[in-house]
Formats: structure tokens, sequence, C-alpha cells
């Protein structure tokens, strides 16, 4: 059961009376300089202009503006046309009236993850028995104990068994280290970074750079049409946006769901191309880079957790043209069409059609080749994947010609080439 908006507005006050006077009787010192600046708080912290990350992204989407996972000047007007909507205080910050009103499933998704900038202030949720609201809940579902906003005996248990597993003092009220130990550090419920939270890294002037000119090429792009005439990619894109409104499954490669790079990978297989599984490897692996701002229909683009190490990449879209992404974005969305994002974007787009080269005739070797007789192979053929077209090669193609009606001379031109999707 979800707490109601009501409800919390009615518990919230004494709530935070209560917790509170517990916090400041029974929380262990931090430090000097947090205990000045984190007062203790029972609510997700306020979030406004300036503000980045994966919980901006889901409540643009609540509040109808582009979900790039930046609070600007368009996210505060939506933000403010939200409020007006819902009868909420027009602030144009997600204050605490404003997670109060939200849906439950929306508020407890983005209370828990990522959020930082000058838009999040300092504060970390400090949660005991008798606490309530959407803070609470979020917690709930950390412990694993049922969510109903409520702090109450199970809860209580759950977080002691947490800290002691964390080799904390079971108190069973939270504090920077509790969130530490759920992983919750650097979200809404615990926003604080000055203690126990993560160091800047140390590359962190490299990376700005690169984001800087990710925005500047991103800008570029969007005012371009970015389309192609390339059929292969067209044929992948095709069957990308057949698989709209498909959910997102982890490992999916179809054909009921999909996760992000199963996506792309299946998307591709049906062009005739084999690409990597993974969205690291198809970075590394998928094919030529071009610079983000010349982006074509069917050209993937990636997010890196460190935009200056490819290793750490960990997400992958299609580009399809004018600012707009296929995306299949994570457990509980659906694979769909969106504004393109540039939180985490990599400066470069990976083109897995720009090493095919067509008409390919025996004798010919390399990639293409190399990718011809593993598209054979899923159809049956058992060819040496040797990249050289040999006559083992040409025998399988003759035979694959005439089976689609392609006039059987063992040259792959595009035609025969799209029949092996």
């Amino acid at each position: 059961m979800r707490p109601s908006s009501a409800w919390i507005r009615r518990n919230s006050l004494a709530s935070a009376l209560v917790a509170g006077l517990i916090a400041a009787l029974s929380l262990p010192a931090i430090a000097p300089a947090a205990a000045a600046t984190t007062p203790p708080v029972t609510t997700c912290a306020s979030i406004s202009a300036g503000a980045t990350g994966a919980a901006v992204k889901t409540l643009q989407k609540t509040v109808g503006t582009t979900a790039d996972g930046d609070f600007g000047p368009a996210t505060k007007k939506a933000v403010k046309a939200w409020q007006k909507a819902h009868h909420v205080a027009v602030t144009g910050i997600v204050d605490a009236a404003t997670w109060a009103a939200l849906p439950a499933a929306v508020g407890e998704k983005a209370c828990h993850q990522k959020v930082t900038g000058s838009g999040v202030p300092i504060s970390c949720a400090a949660l005991s028995s008798g606490a309530s609201g959407l803070a609470v809940a979020v917690l709930e579902a950390a412990v694993g104990t049922s969510v109903d906003g409520k702090f109450g005996s199970a809860t209580k248990t759950a977080l002691e068994n947490v800290q002691r597993t964390a080799k904390l003092h079971a108190t069973g009220i939270t504090n920077e280290h509790a969130w530490k130990a759920l992983h919750l550090v650097g979200t809404p419920v615990c926003s604080t970074v000055h203690t126990v939270g993560p160091r800047p890294p140390a590359d962190e002037k490299a990376q700005q750079k690169i984001r800087a000119k990710v925005a500047t090429l991103a800008g570029r792009l969007v005012h371009a049409p970015g389309t192609t005439k390339n059929p292969v990619a067209l044929q992948a894109y095709r069957f990308a946006k057949r698989q709209l409104g498909k959910p997102y499954v982890w490992g999916g490669i179809g054909p009921k769901g999909y996760d992000c790079s199963g996506l792309q990978m299946t998307s591709y297989l049906h062009a005739g191309l084999t690409i990597p599984r993974t969205a690291a490897q198809q970075y590394a692996g998928a094919g030529k880079t071009v610079p983000l701002n010349e982006a074509q229909r069917g050209d993937l683009l990636f997010y890196a957790s460190d935009v200056t190490k490819p290793a750490t990449v960990y997400h992958v879209v299609m580009y399809i043209g004018a600012g707009k992404i296929i995306d299949s974005p994570e457990t509980g969305e659906n694979v769909q069409v969106q504004s393109l994002w540039t939180t985490d974007l990599m400066p470069v787009a990976v083109r897995p059609v720009a090493g095919l080269t067509l008409p390919v005739k025996p004798g010919a070797t390399g990639w293409t080749v190399t990718q011809l007789q593993q598209a054979l192979n899923r159809h049956g053929a058992s060819l040496a994947v040797d990249g050289g077209y040999g006559p083992s090669t040409e025998s399988a193609v003759r035979k694959w010609q005439a089976r689609h009606k392609v006039t059987a001379n063992g040259v792959v031109r595009v035609t025969t080439w799209l029949t092996l999707g």
C-alpha cells in the first residue's frame, strides 16, 4: 500500500518534529562541518535549477519536458505548470509539497535515484520509529520491508540488520552511514557528499571539458535532420521502430523485450550485421566513430559514467535524426522514442554500416566478407568465418540468392544483403 499525498501532508510536520528530536538526542556526530550544514530532515531533498542526474530525468518525464537529466529553465517552467495544474504552491522547485503531490511510484523512483549539482541542498534524511512519508517508503524498499510509508517495528529491525552487516552501530535510525550502506548516498534521501560520499574523480577537469564539448556538439546535432540514405541503416532503424512499446527486460534480445544493447544488436542482426552484445563492447567494436554532431539515423550513441573512459560506458541508444532517439531505458519502461538527453553522453557516434562495402564478389577479403559469412551461418550455413570469399562462401551465397529469387551470380549487392536480416 502506498501513502497518499494527503496522508503524507497531514503527518509530515509531526514526523519531522519527532524525528528531529530523536536525531538531536541519539545520532552519532559525523563531522562538525556536516552538523552545521546538514540539519536532520525526514523528506526527500528539494531539487531545483542546477540539479542533474537520473532523478531529474524521472521528474522531467512526469512534468512533461525533455528528459535530459539537466534541471534548467525549461524544466523549471514545466515544474511550475505541473504545480499549478495539481494545486501545489508554484515555486518551480520540487519541494516537500511537490514530492508529496507526485504519484507514489514516481516519487519513490526519483527519490532513490542519483542526483547532484547546485540545485540540490546538502541534506540527509534522519528517519526513526514513528516517521512517515516518501523518504520512509524509499527506506522500506531499500531494506526489503512492506512499503507503506510508515516507519514501524519491521522497518526498524530490517534497518538494524543492515547496520550490523555494515559494522555500524545498530541504532535503527538513518544517518549518512546507514544510507551509504544502502547505496543511497547521492540521492534525494541523502544528498550530502561532505563526509562519506564519493570524492571528485581525479580526472574531473578532463570530464568537464568533454561534457562541455558534448553540449556544443549536441546543440548542433538537434538542429540538423540527421537522415541517411543507407539502406542497411534504414533496415535496422525500421526493425527498432517496430519494437516500440515492448518492455525493457534485463538481458533481453527479443522478441518479447529488450535491454538497451540487446535492442541495438538485434536491430542490426535484422539488417544483416553482427555487432557485439553489451553497450561497452558496441562502443569499442560496433563500427566507425564519427563526431557526435554528424550522427545519422541508425548510428549508436553511448553514455558513460566517466566520459574519459570508454570502459565505463553503461548505456546505448539508436539515433534517428532531428534530436530523437530510440531507447530501451530501464526496468519498468518500454522501448520508446524520446528526445536526446545529454547527461553522460559520449562525444562521438558509432556507425555500424560504415565498414560495409558492397557489392562484394568472390575473391574478396575483409570485414564485409566476415559479416556475410556470419549472416549466412545464422541462416543455417556452416562456413568458416575467415573473411575470405572462397568457393564454399560463393556456393552458400548462390543457394541463398536462388532461395530468395535474387539473381544467383554470387555477387552480393544491396538487394541480396537486405535479405540476410
